[in-house]
């Protein structure tokens, strides 16, 4: 009987991951300016993104396709489930719903065994910095001018893409991905 649990687990193993990121990026300090029902509702929809098609991607123009048509699963959920709510309105979709997306697929090229090194070097580059209070409190320190103070100011794609140019712009010049910057996130007091 456990070996064939364990032949249970090795055929969806791929999807176990999913699920287990989307558990891990769905916390508390992400939700906690959701409706309550908001986390049960996205749990299913991250875990059927198709990250798998990060393979095929070879073009930041291609992610940032891939990525946009990706978050309208997340911001219709949180539409639906967050229609009168002032805490994440109007950025739920370039603010809120990108953060979310952006931390699902930091978790799964980055955190996990999803892909190969070889892919995980390759698509590094393209993956965006999830932008939240500690992201935009370290930019600050750093004189950087933002077009919004709160995750909910960032109402248009423009200042999303805005934000993700200028980090990809300096992580370049220090040959690493744009990412890493949220790992400010482990420096924060």
């Amino acid at each position: 009987m456990l070996i064939d649990e364990f032949q249970r687990i090795k055929t969806s193993h791929q999807e176990a991951l999913k699920k287990t990121a989307a558990r891990v990026v769905l916390g508390p300090s992400v939700m906690r300016v959701f409706a309550a029902g908001t986390r049960d509702a996205l749990l299913p929809v991250l875990a059927d993104v198709k990250i798998e098609a990060i393979r095929q991607i070879w073009t930041q123009e291609d992610f940032s396709v891939w990525f946009d048509a990706n978050v309208e699963g997340v911001v219709r959920v949180i539409s639906r489930k967050n229609r009168d709510n002032p805490r994440i309105s109007p950025g739920t979709k370039w603010g809120h719903s990108t953060k979310i997306m952006a931390l699902l697929i930091r978790e799964l090229v980055l955190n996990s065994r999803y892909f190969t090194d070889t892919e995980v070097e390759r698509v590094s580059s393209f993956l965006y910095v999830p932008i939240d209070r500690i992201v935009m409190e370290r930019l600050r320190k750093l004189k950087i001018n933002l077009p919004f103070s709160r995750i909910r100011e960032i109402d248009t794609r423009a200042k999303f893409y805005e934000v993700q140019e200028i980090l990809g712009r300096a992580a370049a010049e220090c040959g690493v991905p744009r990412v890493w910057f949220d790992d400010n996130w482990g420096d924060r007091q």
